[in-house]
């Protein structure tokens, strides 16, 4: 038979921390995150003026924000990205997403799942991308993609 005791030693969570009226939502947080966007998406464009596309699609797909809570910021940097994609013409493709690294690829299969999901008009040329991003991270980066639950 167990005994009744008094002891709080075994636990390892402050359940105080968690109280309802302890918590306040840290504002500074998404108007940084929505700054950041707003940044990038202007040093893209000056990228793309420049016809460094490459460059623009690495700057483009740094750092996104996944997990922040404004979907407007997420649309945000999703058409940045995709003003990117529209930028190559097809025989760039396969030499930009040669030029990226194994996360980025992972993020730009998001992006363009996320394409399939929103904007069906543009599905065509986002499967050119498709293509070349299978190619590059092989099946992997979809089945990343597919399971990942924290979405762009």
């Amino acid at each position: 038979m167990s005994k009744a005791t008094n002891s709080t030693e075994f636990r390892t969570v402050d359940v105080d921390a968690y109280d309802e009226d302890n918590y306040e939502d840290d504002a500074r947080e998404a108007n940084s995150g929505s700054q950041e966007v707003t940044e990038r998406a202007g040093e893209v464009k000056k990228l793309l003026n420049l016809t460094k596309n490459t460059d623009a699609l690495k700057l483009a797909l740094q750092n996104p924000p996944i997990g922040h809570q404004d979907a407007s910021v997420k649309e945000q940097n999703y058409e940045t990205v995709l003003s990117v994609l529209k930028a190559f013409r097809t025989p760039e493709i396969e030499a930009a997403v040669g030029d990226l690294s194994d996360g980025d690829v992972d993020v730009l299969m998001k992006y363009l799942y996320k394409g399939f999901s929103c904007s069906p008009d543009k599905a065509a040329a986002l499967l050119l991308w498709h293509e070349k991003v299978v190619k590059r991270g092989g099946v992997g980066c979809v089945i990343r993609v597919m399971v990942d639950r924290k979405g762009i």
